[in-house]
């Protein structure tokens, strides 16, 4: 057990596999979604999106979005964010490096539970002229965490 410090807190927070999450401004128009696999009515779902995170001033950076709702929730594909005027808002994500993978990854067709491939979704116009082979650092948020995002921009 780690001895815990003047804080209150332990010497080494992720001791326990867990990530802290961290608060990332990211855009609210998504460059697009590059998967969308079909969705279930019993369990947690999921689509990856390619979005964009600001890492200094005037300098974005091409990230990959894992978006998980629940059956009973909407999925991000679903909100006309299109016409929404663009704003940065403040999205609680959490950073996951076992998913970083590049663009040329994410768009090749993937293989569900039946062992048959399932078809992504057509590479966005935006993305078009973007290196294949660059990783995309991976960030996941929750339908929840969306919604929380949303009503605070309001």
């Amino acid at each position: 057990m780690d001895p815990l410090r003047a804080d209150g807190s332990t010497s080494t927070p992720a001791a326990n596999g867990e990530q802290e999450a961290a608060i990332e401004g990211l855009p609210l128009g998504l460059i697009g979604v590059v998967f969308a696999p079909p969705g279930t009515s019993f369990f947690s779902n999921f689509e990856v999106f390619v979005a964009k995170r600001r890492v200094g001033k005037d300098q974005l950076q091409l990230i990959k979005l894992v978006y998980e709702f629940l059956p009973y929730q909407r999925r991000l594909s679903e909100y006309n964010l299109n016409n929404l005027p663009a704003r940065v808002i403040k999205l609680k994500v959490t950073p996951d490096p076992s998913c970083d993978e590049s663009l040329g990854q994410m768009i090749q067709p993937h293989a569900n539970e039946t062992g048959l491939a399932t078809q992504s979704q057509e590479l966005p116009a935006a993305l078009r002229a973007t290196d294949l082979t660059a990783v995309l650092p991976c960030y996941r948020a929750t339908a929840d965490d969306f919604q929380k995002a949303m009503s605070k921009t309001h």
